[in-house]
């Protein structure tokens, strides 16, 4: 029986979570969307993912303030995780993903074949 990977989508804009879920749409891969923080908090308490594509701009609650909850988490901390944000983000953003540790970084629009290809390599890393 081969293990379905659970990929959990947090973004303010339901379109994204369509979108990902339409360039991951395969038998063994499952895309969950949640649009706010706290509720995507939630999801992954009850039900950890295999991964989480994580927006930062998102009102109530923002990316790194999901990250950083996760991190304080023991039961989340393990999760990889793969920022995705608006293409002018800044230096100093990029900078602090550095030091954050994230698994990876999208910035959209992005290409189908990108998600894809970071999806492999933080999934490969995560199994080794």
């Amino acid at each position: 029986m081969s293990h379905t990977t659970r990929i959990l989508c947090i973004d303010d804009e339901p379109g994204v979570v369509e979108l990902v879920s339409l360039i991951l749409k395969a038998p063994d891969v499952e895309v969950e969307g949640s649009n706010s923080g706290s509720a995507a908090l939630e999801i992954m308490r009850q039900s950890p993912p295999d991964v989480v594509l994580l927006d930062i701009m998102m009102p109530e609650m923002d990316g790194w303030e999901v990250y950083k909850e996760m991190q304080a988490d023991d039961s989340l901390r393990h999760i990889p995780v793969i920022i995705v944000t608006a293409r002018n983000s800044s230096f100093e953003e990029i900078i602090a993903r550095e030091r954050a540790g994230v698994s990876d970084y999208l910035t959209k629009p992005f290409l189908p074949n990108d998600l894809r290809k970071s999806l492999a390599q933080v999934l490969n890393a995560a199994k080794s």
